[in-house]
């Protein structure tokens, strides 16, 4: 039993890999084919110029050959025009001849036959063969209207008929009878002869005419190839010459590398679409050397203000390893200078996370309906019980409501008041004012603090900036709370504005739709 089920197994086993291998070669075989078709359109990748000089070929050649139909049919007309002319005189000049005689004049019909290269052929009042100037006289037909289905009947005595199934030209003697292109022009009329009416035939085979064709379509075919192979050779050239700048553009884009990020391409020459792009193309690289230059500044600054706390972290954990275990106040002092440390260090990363959330858009943003003069309210009291060296006071505060984030408009309002007391000398006065004008809300704050100058006013909302540097330590911050601020009231749909006069004060509005 025992091997019974030892042979079933390995028997299963087989089967199972048996009924794999063709799925194992169909998976195979379609990853073959994708590599193969990948192979085929990387192959058959045409270069710009080369579809810009194929399409203008294309369309010229379509209209030489359009053109070149139009002359071939127009010249096709006129021939046949210039036949039912000719058909015309030798058909009067063979009755006068058959009124000069009693008998059918022979010889003069064969001369007019050979000279014109036509056949004429002379029918009784009951279309029966009187002669002919062809050899082969049984095959002779009185063509009429009724032999429609072989003819095209062009008027009342013209037509154009199927001569003979076999084609036969003699190119060395045209004016043989013989000759044959298929198709011959037939004109069939009557006329009063020897008492009797008579039918004359003359039929053209149209040799000089359909010769002249061929030879004029055989012209206008060779000046169309060559004109083709010109068109196709200059715009080879033209294309070249007009796509060169964004070879250039390319070459310029390749060598382009995140240590070479001041290249910019070459906008010299014509006005056209190209220097557009080049135009755009570099305005789009200043704006990433911008925002690289942005990021290592901020990279460097983030660094820079966790370098500090970290060196006094590791000095103060120094001082404990040398004295910390014997002198209390060297203790005491230093988990007090770590604490305070570890602090700042809490809140700058704090303040990065925030700020790398809006920019990612990430940043959670929950709005509600409130007052606003309840939130003014609040900001002023909470700062006259944390702020006693200052005159805080609130002169106007409307009644309006908006819809915002609260804990988050409170926190860039704190910013903008934080920073008037940094700035503001003791006594000095801070007003937080809140009117409602149109569907508007008007939030100023306004100090008699040192002021801002000039020059750094356009750039105190930018990340780790500082407008004096020699009070860093003491005001203490990071330079990115109105970073943090602006990004607020903007989010919030909302703007800035900062008067501020070195030495006199600084006033900031801030403005929020209502509701």
């Amino acid at each position: 039993m025992k091997n019974d089920r030892r042979f079933s197994q390995s028997v299963r086993q087989i089967i199972r890999c048996i009924a794999i291998v063709p799925f194992l070669l169909v998976k195979k075989v379609i990853s073959l084919v994708r590599r193969l078709k990948n192979r085929f359109v990387e192959k058959l990748r045409f270069s710009l110029t080369f579809k810009i000089t194929i399409v203008y070929m294309f369309i010229i050649s379509l209209i030489l050959m359009l053109l070149s139909g139009a002359i071939i049919g127009g010249f096709a007309i006129y021939a046949g025009w210039n036949a039912e002319g000719n058909l015309q005189k030798d058909f009067q000049l063979i009755s006068d001849y058959l009124k000069e005689n009693t008998e059918i004049p022979v010889e003069k019909l064969n001369r007019i036959s050979r000279l014109d290269n036509i056949s004429i052929s002379v029918f009784d009042e009951n279309k029966n063969l009187l002669y002919t100037t062809e050899n082969e006289k049984d095959s002779i037909i009185f063509y009429n209207e009724s032999k429609e289905n072989q003819s095209i009947v062009i008027n009342e005595n013209y037509m154009i008929i199927k001569d003979r199934d076999k084609v036969y030209v003699d190119w060395d003697h045209l004016n043989n009878n013989d000759n044959n292109f298929g198709y011959a022009m037939i004109l069939s009329n009557r006329m009063h002869w020897q008492s009797k009416d008579v039918y004359i035939q003359v039929k053209d085979r149209l040799i000089n005419e359909i010769f002249s064709v061929i030879v004029l379509a055989s012209t206008l075919l060779f000046i169309d190839i060559v004109v083709t192979i010109i068109v196709l050779l200059a715009g080879t050239r033209a294309s070249r010459k007009t796509l060169k700048p964004i070879q250039t553009m390319t070459n310029t884009v390749k060598n382009i590398t995140i240590k070479a990020l001041d290249t910019r391409l070459n906008i010299r020459g014509s006005q056209d679409e190209l220097k557009d792009l080049a135009r755009t193309f570099n305005t789009m690289l200043d704006r990433i050397q911008q925002s690289y230059e942005q990021q290592n500044q901020f990279v460097s600054d983030a660094s820079h203000e966790l370098r500090t706390p970290i060196s006094v972290i590791q000095g103060y954990a120094n001082m404990l390893d040398r004295w910390g275990k014997d002198d209390k106040s060297v203790l005491e002092e230093s988990i007090s200078a770590i604490k305070t440390e570890s602090e700042s260090m809490k809140s700058l990363i704090e303040k990065l996370l925030f700020l790398a959330r809006g920019d990612k858009n990430t940043q959670k943003v929950e709005k509600e309906e409130f007052y606003l003069n309840k939130l003014i309210d609040e900001i002023v009291k909470e700062t006259k019980l944390i702020d006693s060296t200052h005159e805080i006071k609130s002169e106007k505060n409307d009644l309006a409501k908006i819809n915002a984030d609260y804990k988050m408009l409170k926190e860039a309002l704190r910013v903008f008041i934080d920073n008037s007391i940094k700035y503001t000398p003791e006594g000095g006065v801070i007003k937080i004012n809140c009117s409602l004008q149109d569907n508007e809300v008007l939030i100023s704050i306004e100090d008699t603090g040192m002021g801002i100058s000039k020059e750094d006013l356009p750039h105190i909302f930018d990340r780790f900036y500082r407008a004096d540097k020699s009070r860093t330590k003491q005001t203490g911050g990071t330079g990115l709370g109105l970073s943090i601020a602006k990004w607020i009231i903007f989010k919030h749909n909302g703007g800035i504005t900062v008067e501020s006069r070195v030495n006199v004060g600084t006033k900031i509005n801030i403005t929020l739709p209502s509701i």
